[in-house]
């Protein structure tokens, strides 16, 4: 491995980081809450450490598969460690275990959170922790590819590693064009929803925009204990189920849109399932639920609200699913695994990957039933090759025995069933809210240390798709050659 490489790479990492760090202070001096410091020495000390990584470029700066994966799972580790800084040092959360899950669930945008009262947090760590959503949401070394020139196919690598999905893809030939161009659509989805939010609604602006950083990374930390049920706002949840739904959508097909291809746009078929699940989904559950409320729009709006929420991996909740009746659970759980598309801010297996498993198990049966016939699995037209098929089949089997694992550990703790599976399945997948203790009026504050640590573990591992966090447990990662 390229070992200066790599910690070259990661000095770049920790500028950037350092520098957006620096943004809540100015929340800090607005309210005059006085946590200059708590920023401060976070953003120095990675500063420092990227100034002096960076001093003198690497000879040789070959950076392929490994190096992209090791410099990914390093830097969302690391950077989730830093990031935990300021809430340890303002003493919004007194351990500091504690504060790295808060910001691996920030980062990873999971949403799960050990914090009870969060109205009591200062405005600047309420910014700090709805901005890490934001950040996570496009991923921080996209953000780096997007500011700083690099070889094209060094950027590859790196973007290979941390982009969601089967495979990573371009909407133009340069991947620095590529990611800027994404980075400007995504910014400009978050702006869009700020200015509404504050202007339509009666919602503060402060509100609006850790809002709107919170949805746009489909995280869900919210600045209020109970949600967006807070605000009692029937139009601020449709706002929040629209761009809750965009955020969910593959980013590249908004460029296609945008140059006017609409052909490749409304032609995609991750984006028909993605459509079809959500559309589908809504009305069972408001079938399911229609019979325990006094108004069908309420039961639309709820379902609409919940399904978007948990597909889309945003996890803000407008009500207490934990009452439903459980076909309409177990369906939300369903929807925990699929998540949002390929190219998204949304978490989960993504839906191209289970599109994938069902054409794979249809061309099996279908070879099964006929030896001769000849079987293709095509996605969008075009044949899918084998590599990404064996590669997605081989995330299934990691997949599973992480989820198995991580369970068998969380059971430790003697909670029930469903609070132990959903804890799990939520983090893997990115989520937040589970069943029972972990539903959308309870956190994770319960769970032991050692829970903690492995669902601060499935939270980056989901986030990155497994990968980029278990090469580092291999021993052969580290050899020189």
């Amino acid at each position: 491995m390229n070992y200066r490489a790599v910690s070259y790479v990661l000095g770049k990492i920790f500028l950037v980081v350092g520098a957006l760090m620096l943004l809540p202070i100015t929340v800090s001096f607005y309210y005059s809450e006085g946590l200059t410091i708590a920023f401060l020495v976070p953003s120095a000390l990675l500063l420092f450490l990227g100034i002096l990584l960076v001093a003198k470029k690497p000879k040789d700066r070959s950076i392929f598969t490994k190096e992209g994966l090791v410099i990914c799972g390093l830097s969302w580790i690391l950077m989730s460690a830093f990031g935990a800084l300021p809430f340890l040092i303002s003493g919004a959360v007194p351990h500091y275990i504690d504060a790295f899950f808060e910001t691996c669930s920030g980062f990873s945008t999971t949403g799960a959170t050990i914090i009870t009262e969060i109205e009591a947090l200062p405005k600047s760590i309420l910014f700090w922790r709805s901005f890490t959503h934001w950040i996570g949401g496009m991923g921080i070394l996209s953000f780096m590819i997007a500011l700083i020139p690099k070889s094209e196919s060094h950027s590859m690598y790196i973007m290979k590693a941390e982009v969601p999905g089967p495979k990573a893809g371009k909407v133009v030939s340069k991947i620095q064009t590529s990611t800027r161009i994404l980075y400007v659509i995504y910014c400009s989805l978050t702006l869009i929803e700020a200015l509404i939010l504050f202007f339509f609604t009666k919602m503060r602006f402060f509100d609006a925009v850790t809002t709107a950083f919170s949805t746009a990374g489909t995280g869900g930390f919210a600045v209020k204990n109970a949600s967006i049920l807070s605000y009692n706002s029937p139009t601020i949840e449709w706002i929040l189920i629209v761009f809750m739904f965009l955020f969910g959508v593959n980013f590249n097909l908004y460029f296609f849109v945008l140059i006017r291809r609409f052909s490749s746009a409304f032609k995609d078929e991750e984006f028909w399932t993605y459509v079809s699940l959500n559309l589908i989904s809504v009305v069972l559950i408001t079938l399911n639920i229609a019979g325990s409320y006094e108004n069908i729009a309420d039961a639309i709006r709820d379902a609409a609200f919940n399904v978007n929420a948990i597909m889309s991996t945003t996890g803000f909740c407008t009500v207490d699913f934990n009452t439903w009746n459980t076909f309409s659970k177990l369906l939300l759980v369903a929807l925990m695994f699929v998540g949002g598309s390929v190219g998204s801010t949304g978490g989960g297996m993504k839906v191209t990957r289970i599109m994938l498993y069902f054409k794979e198990m249809h061309a099996d049966i279908k070879k099964a039933l006929n030896p001769n016939a000849i079987t293709k699995v095509r996605m969008n037209g075009n044949v899918v090759e084998k590599k990404v098929l064996t590669g997605i089949n081989s995330y299934l089997i990691i997949y599973l025995g992480i989820l198995l694992g991580s369970m068998l550990i969380i059971s430790i703790n003697g909670f029930d069933t469903p609070t132990t599976v959903t804890s799990v399945i939520s983090c893997l997948n990115n989520v937040g809210p589970g069943l029972e203790m972990i539903g959308p009026t309870g956190n994770y504050a319960s769970f032991s240390l050692l829970s903690k640590i492995v669902f601060c573990f499935d939270m980056l591992a989901g986030r990155l798709e497994l990968f980029p966090i278990l090469i580092l447990f291999a021993p052969r990662t580290y050899k020189l050659k």
